[in-house]
């Protein structure tokens, strides 16, 4: 494992992988680059949307107990909802059960005050941290708590979780090595279903255990959280080859592969990138958390290491990590040495000397993203630049190069790659949004 996280740039991981009931627990590496302390047993995360899962857990044990109805209207509990600006009959039709499935039609998220459809609720998927936010707030009101009670009493007391809580909590202080920083951790001071669960490794395991046996749910609901209950048809992706293989759930993600059926979900926010994924019929487990960009780039090779080898569909559907990470290696050692003006150059030659040279589409997108995320943003926009040129057309390599020239403050170039973008492709929702802000 240290040689993986080594090799993806990783600073350090904090791990637990589980099998018959047996935790075995991995904690290696610095909190940071340039860091000298070390991740431990006791390290705070956050665990960005693997907060979801819990939230979809503690939902499902009031619905057990007959509190809320996972197909009635939403609006039916709360009357208004102050994100849904318009008259749009359509909102009423978002229940807590499209909220769980992410089919509401509703976007990740709107802006600061507004949210608006993108399509009819539950005819389509969307990820939509949005939904969570709404099917939260309709939760609150029923139960006159605020979520961070809630949840402190449908999951973390029940379950012994010490170390959790979806706001910030005083006694972090002293149990998060990542210090008080906003750069470091985010000391969340309002509860998000969506992303603010703070916690770790030890904790979150213990709540994976008891999600896999059902504990706390009666046995026809917990079935009922691991079925299919979308295919997950994203409503403004290209179709992946991972699709047939990746389905959703009630809070997470299903996986088909060779070793059998996996319960998955990813965690995503900024530096902070966490995983986990288990085999509910072979009482197999993992979750892990890490500080770095790089973070989700190791999902296949974690996966292999302590499941064996495998297809890990979900990081393929997720598009994290290269299809061909040597040649992507090769690709930058060329580049350091010659400049990334010389990309065009760097991969025709090497091309016209290894026919096995192949510079996909993601994986440049991939390199292109990682770069900016670094703050090379001159090199990020030659990588994205060489994507349009030999994909000129892909709708989705324009929308990357808009937003490179967006970020150096090229406003001319940034607004004409997204509309290159939305020409070939009239559902990006992104590249109309940044659109929107650039012509104002």
């Amino acid at each position: 494992m240290e040689e993986i996280i080594k090799e993806a740039n990783v600073p350090g991981i904090q791990l637990i992988y589980t099998i018959d009931n047996k935790p075995r627990e991995y904690n290696a590496g610095v909190i940071k680059d340039g860091s000298d302390k070390k991740i431990t047993s006791n390290t705070i995360f956050e665990a960005a949307s693997l907060s979801k899962t819990v939230f979809a857990y503690a939902v499902l044990r009031l619905y057990d107990r007959g509190i809320i109805n996972l197909d009635s209207p939403l609006l039916d509990y709360i009357a208004t909802y102050e994100r849904f600006k318009s008259s749009n009959p359509r909102y009423r039709k978002i229940t807590a059960r499209m909220a769980l499935k992410h089919t509401t039609g509703l976007p990740n998220w709107g802006d600061d005050s507004t949210v608006n459809l993108l399509f009819t609720p539950d005819s389509c998927f969307n990820y939509s941290g949005e939904g969570y936010l709404f099917l939260q707030r309709v939760v609150e009101k029923i139960l006159h708590e605020p979520l961070n009670n809630i949840m402190q009493q449908e999951v973390f007391t029940p379950l012994k979780m010490e170390s959790s809580s979806y706001m910030w909590d005083d006694r972090f202080d002293t149990l998060s090595s990542f210090g008080n920083g906003q750069e470091e951790i985010n000391r969340h001071k309002n509860a998000n279903a969506a992303y603010s669960l703070l916690t770790n490794a030890k904790d979150y395991n213990i709540f994976l255990q008891a999600l896999l046996t059902g504990k706390g749910l009666k046995s026809n609901t917990h079935k009922m959280m691991f079925a299919v209950a979308s295919q997950a048809n994203r409503f403004d992706k290209p179709a992946n080859i991972a699709d047939q293989y990746i389905d959703w759930g009630l809070g997470l993600g299903l996986q088909q592969n060779e070793k059998g059926k996996a319960i998955w979900h990813w965690g995503d926010n900024g530096n902070f990138k966490c995983f986990y994924m288990a085999f509910p019929g072979k009482n197999e487990s993992l979750i892990y958390f890490t500080h770095s960009q790089n973070g989700l780039s190791i999902i296949a090779d974690v996966l292999n290491l302590f499941f064996g080898k495998q297809t890990c569909w979900a990081m393929k559907w997720l598009e994290y990590g290269y299809d061909s990470p040597l040649v992507i290696k090769a690709f930058h050692i060329e580049l350091m040495k010659r400049g990334f003006d010389h990309a065009f150059e760097v991969a025709t030659e090497k091309k016209k000397y290894d026919a096995r040279f192949q510079l996909t589409e993601h994986d440049l997108n991939s390199f292109g993203y990682l770069l900016l995320q670094e703050g090379k943003k001159k090199e990020a926009l030659e990588v994205f630049k060489l994507n349009t040129r030999l994909y000129p057309g892909s709708w989705n390599v324009y929308d990357s190069e808009g937003e490179a020239y967006e970020d150096i403050g090229d406003r001319e170039n940034a607004i004409k790659n997204y509309k290159r973008s939305i020409e070939l492709n009239p559902k990006n929702t992104n590249g109309i949004e940044h659109l929107k802000k650039l012509s104002l």
